[in-house]
């Protein structure tokens, strides 16, 4: 049994806004929602690490693919510290960044880029202060 005109393109409305909002999630990117130590504050002082850092810990809104994503740690004078990067084994939205060598005091740039499950790649910096 074939549907009337006006049904079939209702039906056709009906699923289209369906699948549209049921793929919703899956156009989001993953947001940075906390670091650890935390970027430095202009306005508080407080924000700063106690020296030696051994390892970041960036926590983002989405499970991230550890293969794709990177993390660059670069000092005022511009060297770039080597560090490994992984995901927490309990939770795959934390990106753990350990350094070979631990950050002594001093401010830091972090670049990051995450790539998501899903694919969806996005990137950002903060600074760290590191007293």
């Amino acid at each position: 049994m074939t549907l009337p005109r006006p049904l079939r393109l209702a039906y056709l409305a009906c699923a289209t806004a369906a699948l549209a909002l049921a793929a919703g999630p899956a156009f989001a990117h993953a947001k940075l929602l906390s670091e650890v130590p935390a970027a430095a504050d202009a306005a508080a002082v407080t924000a700063a690490a106690a020296a030696p850092v051994t390892e970041l810990r960036l926590t983002f809104s989405e499970a991230l693919n550890a293969a794709f994503s990177k993390v660059a740690v670069v000092d005022a004078a511009g060297t770039v510290h080597e560090a490994s990067i992984g995901l927490d084994a309990a939770d795959a939205k934390v990106l753990v960044v350990s350094f070979a060598v631990p950050l002594a005091a001093g401010e830091y740039t972090v670049n990051w880029t995450a790539v998501s499950d899903d694919g969806h790649k996005v990137a950002g910096s903060y600074k760290l202060n590191v007293t």
